[in-house]
């Protein structure tokens, strides 16, 4: 049996292809530029490996097998036509034989895609291994060496503050603000910690993840910050637990974080975008101290 292949193209939007991870857990979208595309790539959300051929989008596949039937229509037209016209010419003058056949014209037409790209907040090329990637909202890895450099970090906070800049609700945006910043944190720990055979900790727990790092890394992710820069960090986290699991309310819980507060035992935690932002600094500095180290 003859396979019979064609090759059609799925059209690039400014350089860029729309690529969808294949994890049932993740199947978020990014943009890969087509300078950058590889056999095999990671997600840029969840870091799982996957071929090129298994990040196409739904709507991508959908034109492909649209203008797959078309090419196969064309060939089998064309054929088809070829079969009959060797008829012909075979038995050309034969007067025991009578064979005519008109050749008809093709019927295919031009497929197009009649989708757009999914539109995305922020670029970026790997300083690792030159990879451009285009993402939407925060994210971990390169989809080319799944290399976790501060300029991850950094392009993170970029969304963040772009979405506080954005909003009308500012209140609302600043919640989920400093839930992304520790999320974006546990995102650098969790990768570290992979290769650690023991338990995890919790590393939405500064201080957990301080005994942790201390212990594998040789590293304290605390040391020489301020103590303006520590009451900033631990009031992030402490702030981000407030409002994930006790509606905003600065409970003891709290306060045995953080003792400094314990006049505001009681009431509603005050977010703000300059503590957001200094919050955002601090944990950089902490964070590199996590990348840096090495796992003993």
């Amino acid at each position: 049996m003859s396979t019979i292949e064609f090759k059609i193209s799925v059209p690039s939007d400014e350089g860029f292809l729309g690529r969808e991870c294949n994890s049932p857990d993740c199947l978020k979208y990014f943009r890969v530029h087509t300078d950058s595309i590889r056999d095999t790539m990671n997600c840029p959300y969840c870091g799982q490996l996957f071929s090129n051929d298994e990040l196409y989008t739904q709507d991508q596949v959908d034109f492909l097998h649209e203008a797959g039937k078309e090419k196969a229509i064309q060939y089998a037209h064309d054929e088809i036509n070829k079969m009959f016209s060797g008829l012909a010419r075979k038995f050309k003058g034969n007067k025991h034989v009578s064979f005519s056949h008109r050749l008809s014209r093709s019927t295919s037409k031009a497929v197009k895609p009649n989708y757009q790209e999914h539109a995305v907040d922020t670029e970026l090329r790997c300083p690792d291994c030159d990879f451009v990637f285009q993402v939407f909202g925060i994210f971990g890895y390169c989809p080319g060496c799944r290399s976790e450099n501060m300029q991850i970090y950094d392009a993170n906070i970029g969304i963040i503050k772009q979405e506080i800049s954005d909003a009308t609700d500012k209140v609302r945006v600043l919640r989920h603000a400093y839930s992304d910043l520790v999320s974006t944190f546990e995102h650098f720990c969790i990768s570290k910690a992979a290769p650690i055979t023991e338990p995890k900790p919790s590393f939405q727990d500064l201080f957990e993840a301080r005994r942790f790092f201390k212990k594998h890394l040789g590293v304290d992710i605390l040391e020489d910050l301020s103590a303006s820069d520590s009451l900033c960090a631990r009031r992030i986290f402490q702030k981000r637990h407030a409002y994930q699991h006790s509606a905003g309310k600065i409970n003891e819980r709290y306060i045995k974080k953080i003792p400094e507060d314990k006049s505001l035992l009681g009431n509603k935690a005050e977010l703000s975008e300059s503590e957001f932002l200094e919050g955002a600094r601090v944990i950089r500095d902490i964070t590199s101290k996590i990348t840096g180290g090495r796992v003993q």
